[in-house]
């Protein structure tokens, strides 16, 4: 019985998934979204290492290649180009190339992140990790936006 339930959810479920996220990517005008699952977490005095598997999907209309995935702070809204200084020792995901609308087995991105204790608190709390896209669009126009993210099933 629970074989046919996890079959069922493999079918049904994950496709449904990937359409919510996709649904949703839409409404908010975002062209890209994710699922993201921690794997590993080890503290380090004030800050906590965190190896994280970022699954990908690209809404924006056109293959995406070339782009640069990072990190960043779930703390606090900032202007734009600023960071704190422990997001830019990141080493983000580069040359990522993202198939428009690709909806079968994404390979995950997979990298470990050493972030401040008080940022991995406010993912406990329901922040979770927020990533952003860099990449040059069809036209030749530089992209900055914001992933939308949600934790892995």
């Amino acid at each position: 019985m629970q074989r046919r339930v996890l079959r069922s959810f493999q079918y049904f479920g994950l496709p449904c998934l990937a359409l919510c996220l996709a649904l949703a990517a839409q409404a908010n005008g975002h062209n890209f979204s994710a699922d993201c699952k921690i794997v590993q977490v080890t503290k380090q005095d004030d800050n906590v290492e965190v190896k994280l598997s970022l699954r990908v999907i690209n809404y924006s209309g056109a293959d995406v290649k070339d782009a640069t995935i990072s990190l960043t702070s779930s703390l606090v809204t900032r202007p734009q180009g600023a960071a704190f200084d422990w997001e830019k020792e990141q080493t983000p995901f580069t040359n990522v190339t993202l198939r428009f609308n690709e909806h079968k087995i994404v390979p995950p991105l997979v990298s470990t992140f050493t972030i401040p204790a008080r940022e991995y608190e406010q993912w406990q709390k329901g922040a979770g990790p927020r990533f952003v896209i860099d990449y040059q669009d069809a036209s030749g126009e530089q992209q900055h936006q914001r992933i939308d993210v949600a934790p892995a099933p």
